[in-house]
């Protein structure tokens, strides 16, 4: 029978609201890389020349690389740490990065703070979900997952509105971090600080050298703790199609820059409400069952954008697709959350590394598919890849299901 180790006691009201917050801060200071990269390379270089732009753009590369490389060494520190402080370690790492790299007075230092910030994103998205886990009752995990989920995305579209109301002007990225980015990853520290509360069964400092093993052990050795951790990989290489999506749309149907903009935004909407609605599904589908036909459906709708005689068929599948398609997200997460039981901030951690390695593959993926095959091979090699990760979640098992119907689960306050 599969035991849920963590049948909490009430966490409080005010944990899923801190934790929304606190996944809020991630990815706003990587805007200096997206939006605002021409901005930054001009600060830097003096001039908006495609090499120089490329040099800027690899700001993320080297983040990402980094962030991948301490996932690994999270996964060793979560076996001996308390969870909370990791989480509140990486909140103040967004805040060290977001104000470092407001001040940097050259290139080389805004990669160094960049990369303290990626550093503090990995651990946030890795302890936050791991804390759900210790601190959430299992039948109100995945409703939570999805509304935290929800917070990149509803802080992607504040952002877009903040960057084109008050800071649209050129040399504008160092105000944002300075008045947006950094108040907000404070925040987000004081929540970590004050709100969430540790895990019942406080870790101590010291641990015997087999607890290490023991745990990656779990996360390797476990069949479907490991096939889970493969599927997930194949589908973070499946999430890069979307930075071809715009330029597909302007290239395909004429679609100016500020319209290329809205139905950015419009993206990141449906992609959030995606996510809270999954998170409200889980329980009624199952987190295997949703996982794969969500994917399923969206692998399979993928592909027809590219074949749209029109924008608004275009925009009709891609919206509809993502819908569905972004209730994987709170269903695999919840399904992974569950494969290891007592390695939770170990499993989280080797999760994130393996998405973030598998989002560095995606990218090459789609540009030799661009090379080769136009957008229309770039949309179908993702459509299969998504294909492929469903496959590979269906050979997985879903240790809840285990659980007999009657057992108590405890409510969230």
């Amino acid at each position: 029978m599969y035991q849920d180790s963590n049948e909490k006691t009430s966490a409080g009201r005010l944990l899923v609201p801190s934790l929304i917050i606190v996944y809020f801060s991630l990815f706003i200071v990587d805007r200096i890389s997206g939006v605002f990269l021409v901005d930054v390379t001009m600060t830097f270089f003096g001039s908006a020349d495609p090499a120089f732009v490329a040099i800027t753009s690899q700001l993320t590369t080297v983040s990402m690389v980094t962030a991948a490389v301490f996932g690994v060494l999270l996964g060793v520190l979560s076996i001996r740490f308390n969870h909370k402080k990791l989480l509140l370690m990486g909140t103040i790492c967004i805040s060290v990065g977001a104000l470092g790299c407001s001040l940097a007075p050259d290139f080389i230092s805004l990669q160094i703070f960049f990369i303290i910030e990626g550093i503090g994103s990995t651990a946030v998205m890795a302890m936050a979900m791991t804390l759900v886990g210790e601190l959430v009752a299992l039948n109100k995990r995945p409703k939570t997952t999805g509304w935290i989920l929800g917070g990149p995305s509803i802080g992607g579209v504040v952002g877009s509105l903040i960057i084109n109301f008050f800071f649209g002007n050129p040399g504008s990225w160092r105000p944002f971090l300075m008045w947006w980015a950094l108040p907000i990853s404070l925040i987000s520290v004081a929540a970590a600080y004050f709100v969430v509360p540790s895990p019942p069964q406080k870790q101590v400092d010291t641990v015997e050298k087999s607890a290490y093993f023991r745990s990656f052990k779990q996360v390797f050795m476990i069949k479907s703790a490991a096939v889970c951790l493969i599927a997930n990989t194949v589908r973070g290489v499946s999430l890069m199609w979307g930075i071809y999506l715009i330029a597909f749309l302007m290239t395909k149907f004429g679609l100016s820059t500020g319209s290329g903009a809205l139905v950015g935004i419009g993206f990141t909407v449906i992609l959030g409400l995606g996510h809270f609605v999954g998170g409200y599904l889980v329980n009624r589908t199952g987190r295997k069952r949703l996982t794969v036909i969500s994917l399923v459906i969206h692998g399979a709708a993928l592909p027809l954008i590219a074949f749209m005689p029109d924008l608004l068929g275009a925009l009709t599948i891609l919206y509809a697709g993502t819908f569905i398609g972004a209730f994987a997200m709170p269903a695999g997460l919840n399904l992974i959350l569950e494969q290891a039981p007592e390695s939770r901030g170990t499993m989280m951690s080797v999760n994130n590394v393996l998405t973030t390695l598998g989002a560095g593959i995606g990218t090459a993926i789609g540009g030799v598919a661009l090379t080769l095959f136009n957008y229309t091979g770039v949309f179908f090699t993702f459509g299969v890849l998504i294909l492929i990760s469903a496959a590979i979640f269906s050979m997985t098992k879903d240790p809840t299901t285990a659980m007999q119907p009657d057992s108590p689960k405890p409510e969230l306050a």
